[in-house]
């Protein structure tokens, strides 16, 4: 992993290496060409065309050294960057929005998180009580007890 990081850090001159030895072996299947009695324009026509799609085979060389989707990952971002760099307008209102979104989104997750999600800070959290009273002569339904009153139950 750290050989393929480093290759795709150091891609300009891996490509310019590259770029070198493909130019080499055309130059020396021309060479061989003009040997067997070839003009120099048909020598290295013939090799080209012998050599094949040579876009291919570099595309090829460079897929091997791994770590593609990075490069594709840095391309696609450089190609946001400019277009939105060309529409700032827009920018701003998606910018703002995203803000808004994961800003009431982180909200609710915390709210949730802390009242359903996650377990009360005591031993046995799920077997706490709430005991409660009615009293008919203040007209409450629902009143607290006191730890005296507690202890009576």
């Amino acid at each position: 992993m750290w050989r393929r990081l480093r290759a795709f850090l150091r891609g300009g001159r891996l490509d310019r290496e590259l770029h070198a030895e493909v130019r080499f072996h055309l130059e020396m299947e021309a060479r061989e060409n003009e040997r067997r009695g070839m003009d120099p324009e048909t020598a290295r026509f013939e090799a080209l065309k012998s050599f094949g799609a040579m876009a291919r085979h570099v595309e090829e060389t460079r897929d091997a050294r791994g770590l593609v989707w990075l490069r594709d990952f840095a391309q696609d971002l450089r190609h946001a960057g400019r277009a939105l760099a060309k529409s700032p307008g827009f920018t701003l209102v998606a910018v703002v929005t995203l803000g808004l979104g994961i800003g009431a989104n982180t909200a609710i997750f915390s709210a949730i998180n802390g009242v359903l999600l996650r377990s009360l800070p005591y031993a046995n959290g799920d077997r706490l009580v709430l005991v409660e009273q009615s009293a008919p002569l203040a007209n409450r339904a629902n009143v607290g007890v006191s730890v005296k009153e507690l202890y009576d139950f």
